[in-house]
């Protein structure tokens, strides 16, 4: 009697088990945003496990290895476990997407503050160096990977204007204030349409770039061509110069 006590105690334990590890598994449905972030330091360390193991396979195998079950087994959890985090892969991999431009993004932002009442010119060209380092460095996780995984990310996570679940609105928000902030220079009076086209329209010219000619990221001309683009965006003034020497060539 006495030693069939704690297998019967045991019983219903198990089965609460068996039941939140059937629940744990199931298959996720489609468009099915990622977990809540855990608050628990044993949650918080499961959490990294899974990213650091899904980040080693991407580095050694390729992105294609990066599977549930790949992924877990290198972590050392099951994947029930896995799925309390991410609803699939492609989750796992966006999330180190985010975390190589948050990175870039802390480590920006003190240059970016302490070049907060330079020149213009000086912030570009600290932005486009912080960025074309950002693309070669998703760009080294493979193209796969980059194409399908890195390349929506927007301008301005990586260089400080912005990081974790910031919005694509948050960052055009910010660089419009960034060029408000040097309005002398800003020839441009709609700043809200120059920051839509640098947060948007250069991080598409940039991933273009890294996906059909990526070799081009080591152009020494790379960064200031950025920098003119993005100048010719802001400053309306530049157009109107340009008309106004094509006058005095025009004249006889």
């Amino acid at each position: 009697m006495d030693k069939e006590a704690p297998k019967d105690a045991r019983a219903p334990r198990q089965g609460k088990a068996r039941a939140a590890g059937r629940a744990g598994t199931r298959a996720p449905r489609a468009g099915e945003p990622a977990r809540a972030r855990p608050t628990q330091a044993r949650a918080r360390f499961t959490l990294e496990a899974i990213v650091g193991a899904a980040d080693e396979l991407l580095r050694t195998q390729g992105v294609e290895a990066v599977t549930t079950r790949n992924v877990a087994a290198r972590a050392g959890v099951s994947v029930g476990a896995l799925y309390q985090y991410f609803p699939n892969k492609e989750a796992i991999l966006i999330e180190i997407s985010k975390r190589i431009m948050d990175e870039a993004s802390v480590a920006a932002s003190p240059e970016l503050f302490r070049l907060h009442r330079q020149s213009l010119d000086e912030l570009l060209q600290a932005l486009f160096r912080r960025t074309v380092h950002t693309e070669k460095r998703l760009f080294s996780l493979g193209k796969d990977f980059y194409r399908r995984y890195a390349r929506q990310m927007q301008f301005g996570r990586a260089q400080g204007l912005g990081r974790g679940d910031c919005t694509s609105e948050q960052l055009v928000a910010n660089m419009a204030r960034l060029l408000r902030q040097h309005a002398e220079e800003v020839g441009e009076a709609d700043t809200e349409l120059a920051a839509f086209m640098l947060v948007r329209g250069m991080r598409i010219l940039l991933a273009t770039l890294v996906e059909e000619r990526p070799e081009l990221l080591d152009s020494p001309s790379l960064v200031q061509m950025l920098v003119r683009i993005a100048r010719a965006m802001t400053d309306a003034r530049l157009e109107e110069g340009a008309g106004q020497d094509d006058g005095v060539t025009a004249s006889p």
